[in-house]
């Protein structure tokens, strides 16, 4: 986190002290400055009226009074008391596609799988903070999202589900063959056939470099992309 970044002021929200702990200790040694750490979201929410310059949250997805992807959304809604852009990772021991789409859906930065170490940490940080192109919406987009029915949604679904195409005629393309920007040809789906699964993400949705990193972070390597036209979309 060198130059402007080690000035991130970081928040850390995990029920687990030994988590935080390792959470804290890792980022300390990645020269972060100024941390604060939090056991729910009501501890978060006072922290953040506390100190509205926190400009990074780290969260476990699971809490005792509520869940790391609902204080998301409460952030990207604009009911925090800091801004709503602000950078947001998700670490947990979760692996659930469908509880990660909503993250997608919600703009979180980053995911990373506990426990993690140093090294994985500082990737993720270098790979938002240097190189990733952030696109935040409004307050207002997020606030007409479904963000219960689309968690209740993803908690019944099988994490080990695999993803596919909304339409049996647009293909499964490698994401190491997929130009940045190239838009979702079709819906990017959890589970069952085509046209039956939960939408991960939309038709339409450009890959950008980041968005493509965060599906890599994932273990998703295939993304529905029409073949033709453009050939333009695809690496040789």
């Amino acid at each position: 986190m060198a130059g402007s970044n080690a000035s991130f002021r970081i928040l850390v929200i995990d029920d687990e002290p030994f988590s935080r702990h390792v959470a804290t200790t890792l980022l300390g040694s990645l020269g972060a400055g100024h941390i604060v750490s939090a056991a729910s979201a009501e501890e978060a929410t006072t922290a953040l009226a506390a100190d509205p310059t926190l400009g990074l949250i780290l969260s476990d997805h699971y809490m005792p009074d509520g869940s790391g992807l609902r204080f998301l959304a409460d952030l990207r809604q604009g009911r925090l008391p800091i801004a709503h852009d602000a950078h947001f990772i998700v670490a947990t021991a979760s692996r659930s596609f469908a509880l990660t789409s909503v993250a997608l859906a919600l703009d979180a930065d980053s995911f990373i799988s506990k426990p993690f170490g140093k090294e994985d940490l500082a990737r993720r940080l270098y790979e938002f903070l240097v190189r990733g192109k952030r696109n935040i919406q409004p307050p207002l987009y997020y606030r007409n999202l479904d963000v219960n029915g689309m968690i209740t949604a993803a908690e019944r679904i099988d994490p080990a589900a695999s993803v596919s195409s909304s339409d049996s005629s647009v293909p499964m393309v490698g994401l190491d063959r997929v130009l940045p920007d190239t838009p979702l040809g079709a819906d990017l789906q959890v589970g069952k056939r085509a046209g039956e699964g939960t939408v991960m993400l939309r038709a339409g949705t450009p890959l950008t470099r980041h968005l493509i990193s965060r599906l890599l972070e994932l273990g998703i390597t295939e993304v529905p992309i029409r073949l033709s036209p453009p050939r333009a979309a695809f690496r040789s």
